[in-house]
């Protein structure tokens, strides 16, 4: 038999191997966050939660921190919004941090609180790892553990080279889907599903087969196009003056464990996903499209451009929701079985991501005991 065996359906619905999973593979790794051109200027900020953590990364100056999204004073969310530009001030009285999450300031202190150097820098917000590559912004919550670099192995100049030639950013949004984050995470690692579940979508953009390649604890997919699209996608470029990625020209899919999923299509877009977890049935979906851009930078804004963009945005939304719909009905499933699923060939690079989880969990497993 070629076929592996997934995990078991318990820890798709099991509360106890959710709280494992934040303390083990949340908090530990490092977790995409955005982009580095999101937070270009000075006051820009984006907010995350991760493992139940409330998190603002936020630009100091050119220099980026990631720090506890809690005042110090009363607990009040300090960046209320998803991203922005304001600074780090809490919105309740007017506490405000600054870089490495330093207390700055407090109204009326000499009245109200009289607090010397000393005990305001007691109060400042915690801070967590903070890194890049290329444009790409990661956090991680454990202080503990390897560098981003070594975290990304071969994967690092990837995503350095996608960050050169993907950096128009065209579209984003979020979805909730009623399943557990691995469920959602599973449905881009395998097109073994393309006949059934995407028959007037994704079937006419690629054939059912894919390439696999294991960068521990990542994997990579790569995958033929049709002509159709090729051809639809050459007219773009042409229409736009757009430059292609000078090697990418099917659809490459890179995973980056725990749950980051990119996709290229064609050399010309780049679709950024992340599965953030809210609770053992729940998954935020985040993404984010960029384009390539022309020799002089980003194409410029116009009909062509919009209809364009509103084409894919329009075909991503169709695909997410039609995994959508199958994460969600194997969810409301696995509650009733204890049988673990079958992985065939052309699922293998859903083994290798359940291999990286069961390391962890392992290792969990492992302290738990000592």
């Amino acid at each position: 038999m070629i076929a592996s065996i997934a995990i078991a359906p318990e820890h798709y619905v099991s509360e106890d191997t959710f709280k494992q999973e934040l303390e083990h593979v949340f908090k530990k790794q490092w977790l995409f966050i955005g982009f580095r051109d999101e937070l270009a200027n000075h006051n820009d900020f984006l907010t995350l939660d991760i493992a139940g953590f409330p998190i603002v990364v936020q630009n100091f100056d050119g220099e980026l921190s990631a720090l506890l999204n809690i005042c110090s004073h009363r607990k009040a969310r300090l960046q209320t919004a998803p991203k922005g530009n304001r600074p780090l001030r809490c919105p309740y009285h007017c506490w405000s941090y600054k870089a490495g999450g330093r207390l700055a300031g407090i109204p009326a202190n000499n009245q109200e609180f009289q607090l010397d150097e000393s005990q305001k820098a007691a109060l400042g917000l915690k801070q967590f790892a903070v890194d890049t590559c290329g444009n790409f912004v990661f956090v991680r919550v454990s202080q503990d553990g390897p560098s981003l670099r070594a975290f990304l192995g071969d994967c690092f100049g990837m995503l350095e080279d996608f960050s050169a030639h993907f950096n128009d950013p065209v579209h984003s949004g979020r979805y909730v889907w009623k399943s557990n984050w691995k469920l959602a995470v599973e449905t881009v690692l395998e097109v073994y599903h393309v006949p059934g579940t995407h028959p007037d979508s994704f079937s006419n953009l690629a054939r059912a087969e894919c390439d696999i390649i294991s960068i521990a604890p990542h994997n990579l997919g790569n995958t033929p196009l049709l002509e159709a699209p090729k051809k639809w996608w050459a007219g773009v470029r042409k229409q736009l003056k757009l430059n292609q990625h000078p090697t990418l020209d099917e659809y490459n899919h890179v995973f980056i464990y725990p749950n980051l999923a990119i996709g290229l299509t064609n050399g010309s877009l780049m679709s950024v996903q992340t599965y953030d977890p809210l609770n053992r049935e729940e998954t935020v979906l985040h993404y984010r499209l960029r384009m390539v851009s022309t020799p002089d930078g980003p194409a410029r804004e116009g009909a062509l451009k919009r209809a364009v963009v509103a084409n894919f945005t329009e075909f991503n939304h169709t695909i997410l929701e039609e995994d959508r719909i199958m994460a969600e009905s194997c969810q409301l499933n696995y509650a009733h079985t204890a049988t673990p699923a079958l992985l065939g060939k052309c699922e293998d690079r859903i083994r290798l991501f359940h291999d990286a989880w069961r390391t962890d969990n392992d290792r969990a497993n492992s302290e738990g005991a000592k």
